[in-house]
């Protein structure tokens, strides 16, 4: 494992050659200055859900850090999206992430970070959030044309399990197997555990 690893910082590289380039970016600590999801989570769980849910999220909120910082990032993501997603109708959530989630999204986006990804062809964001609540903004406010993403499972009936679709939620190594089409430059928070994809050229956020 590589360990205390540095890399370019965004302001040592040259944009010329971009244009025709592909770029992979994280979301959170990266192209946002946030590096917690959990109030986009408290959104959803108040606006397509109830105030009981959300102050049930709240309240959860010191058992879900413990598990991040002692347990396992992935198995805290999947009781937070257990908590906020459980019963709720997909038609609810999307009206919730097109009409509600962009304002608060588009607040948070790094001007450094946005203007290194904006000035690539072809982008890419990987994300540990549900697609549900991400991608129409990072689609339609950010460019991206592809999203790689944690998938939730969806009832006959259109209602969320609160369980997601693969066996992991898509966080450190399970976002690097997920990367199909190698992109030329990654972009990420320089503390993130995604330093040790195997990219030919990372380089990080100040």
């Amino acid at each position: 494992m590589v360990t205390n690893r540095r890399f370019e910082p965004i302001s040592s590289r040259s944009r010329d050659s971009w244009s025709d380039q592909t770029v992979a970016a994280d979301l959170d600590d990266t192209l946002l200055w946030s590096n917690s999801s959990f109030p986009y989570f408290m959104l959803v769980a108040l606006e397509a859900g109830s105030l009981f849910r959300a102050l049930t999220l709240l309240a959860s909120a010191p058992f879900i850090y413990f598990v991040y910082v002692f347990v396992s990032e992935s198995l805290a993501t999947e009781t937070l999206v257990f908590i906020a997603f459980t019963g709720l109708k997909v038609r609810d959530i999307e009206l919730v992430a097109r009409s509600v989630l962009p304002k608060f999204y588009a607040e948070d986006v790094r001007p450094d970070a946005w203007e290194v990804f904006d000035s690539f062809r072809r982008r890419c964001i990987v994300m540990a959030n549900p697609r549900i609540i991400v991608e129409h903004f990072v689609r339609n406010y950010l460019g991206a044309k592809k999203v790689l993403r944690t998938e939730l499972e969806v009832t006959g009936s259109a209602q969320t399990t609160g369980f997601v679709r693969r066996t992991d939620v898509l966080v450190s190594g399970h976002k690097r197997a997920m990367v199909i089409t190698s992109p030329h430059i990654c972009l990420m928070n320089m503390e993130a555990s995604d330093l040790l994809w195997e990219k030919p050229s990372l380089i990080r956020t100040e």
